[in-house]
């Protein structure tokens, strides 16, 4: 999902006039942690490591930190509450995201369900009469035209992608069109 964003915001950003080498004019205060955060979420995702829900939850707290050194700059803010919103809602599940199975029935997930049945995934869970705060869930539908297919997704990573996108439609533009 957040590849989307990224590309929309790389495209709206040179649409717009931007370039992509003004990012390197932007003041960064420990930028590396979102990245860090984003790379290790990416690699806990692909990977079957013990305590891999705990390493999962702690990539996004890497990345809420990240993002709040840099609040100042547009987009992050987005990009701290949509961390903040997946980690509270896997915090309060043991460490992992609730998935509604409902959802990916509907649009027709079904390795997805299987492995949420089965409980394949070390990191997800299908959504259940215990789960908690599954208003933060992934519970919303999300089509990707880059894999042209559906997902299901969270607030917090619409919140993620949203932030994502505004940081590169801002950082990419002129200096004079940001400041002046």
């Amino acid at each position: 999902m957040l590849v989307d964003f990224i590309l929309l915001g790389l495209l709206l950003g040179w649409w717009r006039g931007g370039r992509l080498s003004n990012l390197s004019h932007t003041r960064f205060s420990f930028l590396w942690l979102v990245f860090v955060g984003f790379g290790a979420k990416l690699f806990f995702l692909q990977t079957n490591l013990w305590g891999a829900p705990v390493w999962h939850l702690l990539s996004m707290g890497v990345v809420l930190l990240g993002a709040l050194f840099n609040r100042k700059l547009y987009g992050m803010l987005w990009i701290a509450i949509g961390s903040l919103c997946n980690m509270v809602v896997m915090a309060l599940n043991g460490g992992k995201m609730p998935v509604s199975v409902t959802l990916a029935q509907r649009l027709r997930l079904e390795n997805l369900v299987r492995s949420l049945e089965r409980g394949s995934y070390p990191e997800y869970v299908a959504i259940g009469v215990h789960s908690r705060f599954t208003f933060l869930a992934d519970i919303l539908p999300y089509f990707s035209l880059l894999f042209r297919r559906f997902f299901v997704v969270s607030v917090g990573d619409y919140l993620l992608g949203v932030g994502v996108l505004l940081f590169l439609l801002y950082s990419m533009q002129r200096k004079e069109s940001i400041h002046g």
